[in-house]
Order: C-alpha cells, then sequence, then structure tokens
C-alpha cells in the first residue's frame, strides 16, 4: 500500500485552509471575468470566462473551464449570466423512445432498421438502457419459463 492512499484530508488538516483560499480566488476571478465579459456585452461561455480571467488576473494564470463547473458559487454565478447555458438547457429533448413498460416485446419486426434502432438507443440515458435491459430480461425469462412447462408437460 502506497504512502498516498494511507494519508486522508483529516492528517493534513492545513490543507483545508488552501482549498478554500483557492475556492475564494476562483470565485473571485470569475466572478470579476463575468461581470467584464457582460459589461462589454460578450457572451459569457466557459471559454470566455477561461480567458476573460487570464487577462483580469495579475499572475497571468486565469482560472480552468472545469473550475468553473467543479465551483458552486461560480457555477450558479456562471449560470444566471450565461445565454448559452440558458439555451443549452432549454433545447434538451425529452428522451424519443416510449417508457420501457409501452415497449411491446411481442410485437417486435426482426426486420427493423438497426441502424435507425441503434440512434434511438444512443439518445437514452443510462437509467432509461438499464430499465429497458431489464423489462427485456424479465419478459424472456417468464416466455421461458412458459416455453419449459409446455414442452415437458407432454413428458410427465
Amino acid at each position: 500500500m502506497s504512502l498516498l492512499s494511507t494519508v486522508t484530508n483529516d492528517d493534513r488538516p492545513w490543507l483545508h485552509a488552501v482549498h478554500e483560499k483557492n475556492k475564494a480566488r476562483s470565485f473571485q476571478l470569475g466572478k470579476s471575468a463575468i461581470d467584464a465579459l457582460v459589461k462589454e456585452g460578450n457572451p459569457v461561455t466557459l471559454n470566455s470566462v477561461h480567458n476573460k480571467s487570464k487577462v483580469i488576473d495579475p499572475t497571468g494564470k486565469g482560472i480552468h473551464p472545469n473550475t468553473i463547473k467543479t465551483n458552486e458559487l461560480l457555477f450558479d454565478y456562471y449560470k444566471q449570466h450565461s445565454q448559452s447555458y440558458k439555451k443549452r438547457q432549454t433545447n434538451k429533448r425529452p428522451s424519443q423512445l416510449n417508457t420501457t413498460q409501452d415497449t411491446d416485446l411481442r410485437r417486435i419486426n426482426p426486420n427493423r432498421n438497426l441502424v435507425h434502432l441503434r440512434q434511438k438507443y444512443m439518445k437514452l440515458t443510462k437509467q432509461e438502457l438499464v430499465d429497458k435491459l431489464l423489462h427485456a430480461e424479465q419478459f424472456i425469462a417468464e416466455n421461458h419459463s412458459k416455453w419449459t412447462s409446455k414442452i415437458f408437460a407432454g413428458f410427465i
């Protein structure tokens, strides 16, 4: 076992202060960059905030776009001012396929267009795919049990 895996953050209490300092710096720098972009009339995107923060930062480092997403306060501030984020949220489409309970597995056509079906499945979330798979497996198990009992009923 390596030394790094045995050391926890509780063993380094000084690290909490460093993280808080960096989080506060990121928030201040990101907020200043967003405010400057709004004032200039430029769009507020993750990349534009990143680039503007490099210009504003006295050290020239700026903040990374992922830092905007992981810093809760900064991300909330970003969401309030970003038109592209708001557009993306309103344009999200609900799933194209019916729910798994609406799918009638007895009526599946073996000659269906698999390319089109694959595209439909790729739009589903992981949870929707798992539900669909569990529903299909349950259907197969129940029908296999019925088929087996019919086959062996003649032998008894």
